[in-house]
């Protein structure tokens, strides 16, 4: 009912497609959008954004608030997927090593509705499309619909959500995204209070629901949100114009995402997961300042060892 015939046709496409867009459909995962955005927030330059460090932890921030919302949204409405959703035919040209990982990346499990791609693509993009000072506001905007139009086709051509969902998910996605803009008004910090606002609701729905599942991760965000918060508004000006180099980076974007991936394979519980999701974000948020300590350090004994 919620497919009205679109799932079943798009997920009987060729086999090239198929793949190919089981390979899209990482554009909207939660790794590459934090991966993406922990990136832009360390990296990025004045070409990207004024203010390219508060620009960038607005963006982690709303997207955060994506990934509570959409766990409380499943929660509370307990929809499932297509039926076929946890299985995928694997292409007699893949090399076996990558089976797995191809599995993992064209199949789908738990609730379903609504589409956490969906709402995460929408609220990443559609926030870098609203914040970000590259080319001219149209142009962004484009680009971004264009990218959450291909991630909402992959999950239908992949069988994994139903038409409904897709739509479901860009709609909340939209309205969330409006609503942290406005209350955040450019503020990270109101973004990362925001987004634990909306973690703390999702958890109360989570245990009224008796979805557990869903506690863990939903844990995770809560932890991260506050955290978010915290951190950054104990980091001044000079300690958030510290550069970060990109091997720095790297390293930090993988120090930041192992509290959440261990988080996610372990499911220690919601107190151990509200930790990681609090570490993590607390590595990511505060590298800036850490690499600027470290630089001065090193400096500060290459000039003691030169005197």
């Amino acid at each position: 009912m919620r497919g009205l015939g679109f799932t079943e046709t798009l997920s009987n496409l060729p086999e090239p497609f198929v793949a190919a867009f089981a390979l899209v459909t990482q554009l909207g995962d939660v790794w590459f959008l934090f991966a993406t955005l922990g990136l832009l927030y360390l990296l990025a330059g004045e070409r990207i954004a004024r203010h390219p460090r508060r620009t960038g932890a607005l963006l982690v921030a709303l997207s955060v608030g994506a990934l509570a919302t959409t766990l409380a949204l499943k929660a509370a409405f307990g929809f499932s997927r297509p039926p076929d959703a946890g299985t995928a035919s694997i292409p007699p040209w893949l090399p076996a090593m990558l089976e797995t990982v191809y599995l993992n990346a064209a199949t789908g499990d738990g609730l379903g509705f609504p589409s956490g791609h969906a709402i995460g693509t929408t609220v990443a993009y559609g926030g870098a499309a609203a914040v970000l000072d590259v080319w001219n506001r149209r142009k962004r905007t484009l680009v971004a619909g264009t990218l959450v139009g291909l991630v909402c086709l992959a999950r239908l051509v992949l069988g994994v959500h139903y038409l409904v969902d897709v739509v479901a998910g860009v709609a909340v996605g939209l309205a969330y995204l409006a609503v942290a803009l406005r209350v955040a008004d450019g503020n990270p910090a109101r973004a990362f209070g925001v987004a634990a606002v909306a973690a703390a609701a999702g958890l109360a729905v989570v245990v009224f629901r008796g979805v557990p599942s869903e506690l863990g991760p939903m844990a995770t965000a809560l932890g991260a949100g506050i955290a978010g918060g915290v951190v950054w508004q104990r980091l001044d000006a000079s300690q958030l114009s510290n550069p970060v180099s990109v091997p720095v980076a790297v390293v930090g974007i993988a120090l930041s995402g192992l509290p959440w991936v261990s988080a996610y394979l372990v499911e220690p519980g919601p107190v151990v997961s509200l930790v990681a999701g609090a570490t993590g974000l607390s590595i990511l948020v505060a590298l800036p300042a850490l690499s600027g300590r470290l630089g001065g350090e090193k400096s500060g004994g290459e000039t003691s060892r030169a005197a």
